[in-house]
């Protein structure tokens, strides 16, 4: 995104960015509103920079049968000078679920734990080295299968599943967490979170963006039948923050989120959030009580 027009709640219309390759004079209040949820005016027009569709690309699937191992192959991959369009994690039993529902065939057979990386490049040459190298590192990180999608047919499905994990559970499911740590800590969340659904008597599961260190962890119905739905959101969002995370990775905080606040922003940032949201919206007549408090 390079520009957007808005509207602001006094009724002024302001340009912010636009069809400019470079812009740095003033604040950058363009992606001061990117992510503001609404809270301090309307965006009324877009300006996106297009890319060409790569010329060619895969999907691989591959499997471990110990995430820890599957999780700390990531850094490695991005360390060997390839840089995926997206590594995805996926546990086996929610892989397969998301397919029988979509009345597909989840093609790894073996392993405990996926990722699922895709890359694109200007030739299929191109494409397949990448691969190879990529498939290098997994083995040296005790993958035990590693399996190639090149038909656009085969990752469009693989994509589907992972994409449609969610509806699957939403019958037992209550809310997706968004959690984000830095990349190298996944491997400590995922232990932490295994420990509160012990602690808790509950089933937590797990599916994120590997590459960005950004994890779904889904709660469960029971949490809120039992009434301790709000403890354990909160000791996975302490968690998130004492490994240097944050409580919202992608999704943003809207009203839901809120009661996590206090464990990663300090009062001082609060403040000038709270002082930003006044200058825009004096009234505060924009998306009241959400983002911030």
């Amino acid at each position: 995104m390079k520009g957007l027009e808005v509207v602001l709640p006094t009724g002024e219309i302001v340009n912010m960015g636009g069809k400019l390759l470079k812009n740095n004079t003033g604040l950058d209040l363009m992606h001061l509103i990117v992510g503001s949820e609404g809270i301090l005016c309307v965006i009324t027009k877009v300006v996106f920079r297009l890319y060409p569709k790569p010329v060619a690309s895969a999907t691989l699937v591959v499997s471990y049968d110990d995430r820890h191992e599957a999780i700390n192959t990531v850094p490695k991959i991005l360390q060997s000078g390839i840089i995926p369009l997206a590594i995805e994690y996926m546990e086996h039993p929610e892989a397969e679920l998301s397919a029988e529902h979509l009345g597909l065939k989840w093609p790894a057979a073996k392993g405990k734990a996926h990722l699922i990386i895709i890359v694109a490049g200007e030739s299929e040459d191109e494409v397949y080295s990448q691969c190879e190298q990529i498939s290098d590192v997994c083995q040296k990180y005790n993958a035990v299968d590693t399996l190639i999608a090149e038909r656009r047919e085969e990752q469009a499905d693989i994509l589907k599943i992972r994409g449609e994990v969610y509806t699957p559970l939403k019958p037992t499911m209550l809310e997706g967490l968004d959690v984000a740590v830095p990349p190298a800590s996944i491997g400590r969340l995922m232990d932490e979170v295994d420990k509160i659904a012990q602690r808790y008597d509950t089933t937590i599961p797990i599916v994120g963006h590997a590459g960005d260190g950004n994890l779904h962890t889904h709660l469960m119905n029971d949490l809120q039948e039992r009434g301790i739905l709000k403890e354990v959101r909160r000791d996975i969002y302490k968690v998130a923050s004492d490994l240097g995370g944050v409580i919202a990775g992608e999704h943003g905080l809207g009203k839901t989120r809120l009661d996590g606040l206090d464990l990663y922003l300090g009062k001082k940032s609060l403040d000038i959030m709270r002082g930003i949201k006044q200058v825009f919206d004096p009234n505060n007549i924009l998306n009241p009580g959400a983002a911030i408090v």
